[in-house]
């Protein structure tokens, strides 16, 4: 009787197994009737695990029922997304909006609630992988994801728009190549100085990875449009130029290589080098020439035209990351630009240039020390519940340096000509919930030229100096 008791016990263990692993009710009952018919198992043992087996059927087909479908040809998906509050305050000073006859100095601040939220999802099937997502945000700026609290002035708490902020296919058909087309995130090593983080790229591009013994070796070329990309209409009467309000298709190509190292066991150096080629001219016209407007001029949208003429562009971005102590980590960063043909850039634009001034170059250093439990979690900026940051850094753009169509629309405004520093500092309430204190001061770089912008900028002012004050709270899913 001993014995049969055991072997009950066995055989009920592997009963709820199969019912586990297959979930078949009405398979599970058949078995526990046959054993109890052969008198190893009673007839209230049986009872109970049938019922058990059936419980559970019941349990998995509810849970499966509430899961999130996909396509069988998918391994796997991934949802995603981020939820931003924010409070700003920005402020400036510089010849104002009114008319040519007044062109004394103005001041204009903004005081103002403002909202981010994104969401998208990501999947992978075999060698090939998707990226879609949507962001709030105005359909005028590519630099910007944020959206005011409260509207307009004619348009009071409105619901607010969501865009499409991302939808491409990529592509791995090797551990070391991977080809992407679409909108996509920027792909480049690179700096806020030059590009703006909620910027996206559209068109094509492949990046390389590999190591060679301990240094990581990479590489990234954009084929990415740049301004609007349709056929151009050429009047044979006027030797061939653009026919009056036709636009050129516009290209943007980035070709970027550099490398990661480390130094010691507890720091490592990464140093790239991007060349930028336009292809096409940007504006109203093929080949209206970049004209930032004088100090003394009234502010006029008109008197910016966002070409991308004359901009042969090097950036060279570097960093040193390492350990202080346990679980301090240390980074000193910097970034270098200069356009080669900033003097041509300036003539067409009718605009004094001085080789000494730094016109033609843009620069960037800054420090950021944070809490970390390793090089590695530390240089890939991943932070827990009850980490810390802080970030400081001064930059320089040239009036000619560089593309004012890219640049970060937050400190600076989206200006060139512009200098200034920002300190930024992070908590971590949660792992995925953190909160940010950040404080820029600018001023004008060259006091004989304007600052100019091309569009998305938040101060209607020629800046002479400005202030920007934000404190945001991030909330990541």
């Amino acid at each position: 009787m001993f014995s049969n008791k055991k072997l009950a016990v066995a055989v009920s263990g592997a009963v709820l197994l199969m019912a586990g692993q297959f979930a078949l009710a009405d398979s599970t009952t058949d078995i526990v009737d046959a054993l109890v018919s052969k008198g190893v198992l009673t007839e209230e043992e049986g009872k109970l695990i049938s019922k058990g087996a059936t419980s559970k059927a019941k349990a998995d087909e509810k849970a499966n029922k509430s899961r999130l479908k996909v396509s069988d040809v998918i391994d796997n998906a991934e949802l995603y997304g981020n939820l931003r509050a924010r409070y700003e305050y920005r402020s400036g000073t510089g010849p104002g909006a009114d008319t040519v006859a007044n062109l004394g100095v103005q001041e204009t601040e903004k005081s103002r609630a403002r909202g981010k939220f994104e969401f998208g999802v990501k999947t992978n099937s075999g060698k090939w992988y998707s990226d879609i997502a949507f962001a709030t945000g105005s359909s005028a700026s590519a630099r910007s994801d944020n959206f005011t609290f409260g509207g307009t002035n004619t348009n009071y708490n409105a619901k607010e728009s969501i865009y499409l902020k991302r939808a491409m296919l990529g592509w791995t058909p090797t551990d070391w190549l991977t080809v992407e087309a679409g909108r996509m995130n920027n792909p480049l090593y690179t700096t806020p100085m030059v590009w703006d983080g909620d910027y996206a790229v559209s068109g094509f591009q492949e990046k390389v990875k590999f190591n060679v013994g301990s240094t990581e070796i990479f590489g990234v070329a954009g084929q990415w449009a740049h301004g609007k990309w349709e056929s151009v209409s050429f009047d044979g009467a006027n030797g061939g130029s653009n026919t009056a309000g036709s636009s050129s298709a516009s290209l943007l190509f980035a070709f970027q290589g550099g490398l990661k190292t480390p130094i010691t066991d507890n720091s490592l150096a990464k140093i790239a080098v991007t060349q930028y080629v336009y292809g096409g001219q940007r504006g109203a016209t093929a080949g209206t020439a970049f004209k930032p407007f004088l100090s003394t001029d009234k502010f006029s949208t008109n008197a910016t035209t966002d070409s991308v003429n004359n901009l042969d562009i090097t950036e060279i971005p570097a960093e040193l990351n390492y350990m202080a102590t346990s679980n301090i980590g240390v980074r000193l960063y910097g970034d270098y630009v200069y356009n080669s043909s900033a003097q041509d850039r300036a003539n067409l634009a009718g605009a004094p240039y001085n080789t000494f001034g730094g016109e033609d170059t843009s620069w960037l250093l800054g420090f950021r020390v944070a809490s970390a439990k390793d090089l590695k979690s530390f240089e890939g900026n991943k932070a827990k519940a009850g980490d810390w940051s802080a970030n400081i850094w001064y930059q320089e753009i040239g009036a000619f340096a560089q593309d004012p169509n890219l640049n970060d629309s937050d400190f600076f405004d989206s200006r060139l000509n512009l200098k200034g520093g920002v300190l930024k500092a992070q908590y971590n309430l949660e792992d995925n919930v953190w909160f940010n204190l950040a404080y820029g001061h600018g001023s004008r770089l060259n006091n004989s030229l304007g600052t100019p912008y091309t569009a998305g900028q938040d101060l209607s002012l020629n800046i002479d100096k400005m202030d920007l004050l934000q404190l945001d709270l991030t909330y990541k899913f």
